[in-house]
Formats: structure tokens, sequence, C-alpha cells
């Protein structure tokens, strides 16, 4: 959720998402069987014993838990699995779409002793007692020599803000009469899969992703004086291959190492005017360096990502890549808002310290404590104007549940204008995410 605090800033449509936000998906978010983990064996041989989610070595062990053992024909113990999981109840007012109720649950299996996942089912629903605003989704991921990932989302918004496309329309400040009061839906689906080049850090990966949507256009607001394409609604698709290089000593929150991605995809848009086609690369370095230890760690990502062709409205919030991840909300341009954030490409770099704090040592209630400090500097394509510059600056306390799950509310700033080309003065949003921001 992104809401605005400030005079003439729009609130948000979405009400907060935990524990997994069905767009943006996880990079989800560092993830049970997330491709961004890597292979699982690797990068856990490589985590230094003393991290923050391994006690030091003369910590009292922790009380017994239940186990599971996989053995080899030769009954050679191989690993050693428990369940967990996490489950909210979902609750959130804005001016926008009132007060909604839901329910988020994630389950997952991972190493005893370990950060990471095996396997992770997420579900999550969400609707609004005034009807303008419904999302749901279900989602598996599974780590193992392959990777896999499949989502299915519903979204039903009656009340969807649009405000155009590019930085120069999306760092104004739009009168909500002009810009609200559209409705969008309908279903998404996309299915990843990732293998990994024997004996090196290498892994490669395809995507299909499909979605239709269903558009009614307020009379006279921007989307329909605009006559945006993707107005008339239809079909959406498209294939994407990419490559990743992944090195780092754990995973979510790393200390230490890169993550590089670059991918490329094609596909278009079947609707009532006729098809157009797309293509699009997507291209993502990420680093981590701890400055003390695992108590101070400075984090840098370079996010370039840009598609030329028609692309319809109501896919230009979301990125390229393996998750799609969602402009305005859980990484890039948070200071910008959800569902308002759209362009045809992104260049965003942003910068986080990350100090640590500690941990609980409790075999259920197992929590660690960060915060994370941000700064981020980007620029929204229209076609090809990059327009005006973007920046962002946020804060956000963030716990990591059980290894494996980050949940962070933050408060972001981003600069708007109340009119075109007019003096930006900065205006605060406020989320939750089971993202760090990079």
């Amino acid at each position: 959720m992104a809401v605005a605090l400030a005079a003439g800033q729009p609130a948000d449509d979405e009400a907060t998402q935990a524990p997994a936000d069905p767009e943006a998906s996880s990079e989800t978010e560092a993830a049970p069987g997330d491709p961004e983990a890597g292979d699982p064996t690797e990068a856990q041989a490589e985590a230094p014993a003393d991290t923050p989610e391994d006690a030091p070595a003369d910590a009292p062990p922790d009380p017994p838990t239940a186990q599971v053992t996989t053995a080899t024909a030769d009954d050679e113990e191989v690993s050693e699995y428990r369940w967990g999981g996490i489950g909210l109840p979902l609750v959130n007012y804005n001016t926008t779409d009132k007060l909604g109720f839901g329910a988020g649950f994630e389950v997952y299996d991972r190493k005893v002793g370990e950060t990471g996942y095996r396997n992770r089912l997420s579900v999550s629903t969400f609707w609004t007692t005034s009807g303008n605003y419904g999302s749901n989704y279900l989602q598996y991921e599974r780590r193992g020599k392959v990777l896999l990932v499949t989502r299915f989302t519903y979204r039903l918004w009656k009340n969807m803000i649009y405000v155009g496309s590019g930085g120069d329309d999306v760092s104004v400040s739009w009168d909500p009469d002009d810009s609200m009061g559209n409705s969008v839906q309908g279903p998404q689906l996309f299915g990843s899969v990732m293998v990994p080049v024997r004996n090196t850090p290498v892994y490669l990966w395809a995507q299909a992703y499909l979605r239709y949507t269903l558009v009614d256009a307020k009379p006279g607001g921007i989307l329909d004086q605009t006559q945006a394409f993707g107005i008339d609604g239809g079909f959406y698709f498209d294939v994407s291959a990419g490559l990743l290089i992944n090195e780092v000593d754990r995973w979510p929150l790393p200390n230490r190492g890169i993550r590089l991605e670059a991918s490329g995809r094609a596909g278009g848009t079947a609707a009532p005017g006729g098809f157009k086609g797309l293509g699009g690369v997507n291209l993502e370095a990420t680093g981590w360096l701890p400055l003390a230890g695992q108590w101070l760690v400075l984090g840098n990502r370079l996010l370039v990502d840009k598609t030329w062709g028609e692309r319809p409205f109501w896919e230009q919030e979301n990125l390229g890549g393996q998750f799609r991840d969602e402009l305005g909300y859980e990484q890039p341009m948070t200071g910008y808002a959800r569902s308002r954030t759209r362009g045809d490409g992104a260049i965003a770099l942003l910068t986080e310290l990350r100090p640590y704090f500690g941990k609980t040592r409790h075999p259920t209630v197992d929590l660690g404590f960060y915060l994370s400090v941000f700064a981020e500097a980007a620029w929204l394509f229209d076609k090809g104007d990059p327009g005006p510059f973007m920046p962002t600056i946020g804060v956000a306390p963030e716990l990591l549940w059980q290894g494996a799950v980050p949940l962070r509310p933050f408060i972001s700033l981003g600069w708007f204008s109340d009119e075109p080309g007019g003096t930006r003065r900065p205006v605060s949003q406020i989320g939750i995410t089971l993202l760090s921001p990079l």
C-alpha cells in the first residue's frame, strides 16, 4: 500500500499486502523457490558461520524441533527440513476505496538452521467493503535442481488512478476528479523455469506471461481524454528469456555478494483495434558489501528497463525480469505511489544502508531486527523521453521472520508539483512489503 499524506496527492489504491504482494511477487521477495535465491546448497555452503541467522559457536543450542530427514539409498543423511509459516489479517482504510479486510498466508519448508526455502505456497485475498477493490492471488515456488515459480492473480479496481505515462505526468499531483474513477479488472498468469549451468554461478531462465483486462474509463477523465493504448481492454502476452549470475552469501538479505541479471522479452497485445507487437530488455546489477561485518551492510542496485512498441497502460506499471516488479511500490520509485507510476521504461540507481540489531533465539518466534535507509535517483520513460529527475528517499524497520520472510513497513518521499512544470515538493507515501528495496 502506498498512501499520499500531503494535500493534493491522491490516496493510493491498495490495502496493506501481507504476507505477499499479488503483483510484484516476490522477488517476493526472497522466497522459497525464488530464483533470485540461487542454488541453496552453494549459497549456504559459502555463508560465514557467524551471520545474523546463525548462533555463535558458544551460544546455547535451540530447543529440539520436529524434523524430517531425507536419506539416500545408502542411508546417508543429506538434509533436514522443517515446516514453518505465517498468517496475517489484512485491514486497510483509505479515502479512495474505504474500509477493506482480508487475510494472507505463507507455508514453507526450510533447511534446519539455515536461511531460505525449498517450497513455498502463498495465498492472499483482500476486498473493500465499498466493492471498489479486490485482489486475490495464489503462488507456488520450488527451489531445487530446477527452480520453478508460478502465480495466478485476479484484481478488480473500480476506482483506478490514471495520471498518464512517464515522469512528466507521474510527478504531478493531478486532481482526483480527473485521475480516479476508472474500472480495470482481470486475471494474470505467469510461470518461470530456471536451471543452473553446472559448476558455475550462472543460471538460465525462461518465462511465459499472460494477462486479460476489461476497462471502463471514467467519462471526461484523463484516461478518457488521452485515449491511452489499452483503453479497450484485451489480451496481453509475452515470453522472456534471461541469464542470471548469483553469488551471494545467503538469501534473503545478503551481507556480501553480487547478483547480475539480463533478459529480453517479446510479445504483444490483442485488442479490439488489432494486434500490436512489443519488445523489451531488462538489466539489473546489485551488490552488497559489509562495512562492519554483519552489523552494517551497504547495498547498491542499478536497474534499466525499456520497451519498444505499443504497451497497454494497465501493463505499464510492471517491469520486465523474472518477477515483474511493480513500479512505485516495493523497490523502484516507492516515493511516487502504486498503480499511478507508469511508463515505457525506467532507469533507477538505489543505495541502501542496512544496520543489524540482533535476533531472537526461539524455535518458532525467530525474528531478526534490521533497519533499511535508502535513497534512489530515477527516470521514468514515456516512449523515448526519460522525463524529469525523480528522486526518492525512505526509511523502514525490517524484520526477518524465521530466516526466510522479510517484513518491511516503509515511509518514503517523492517530489511532486501541483501542475505540469511547477515547483516540486516532497510528498510522503507509506506501505508494507515482503521485499528489501534491493
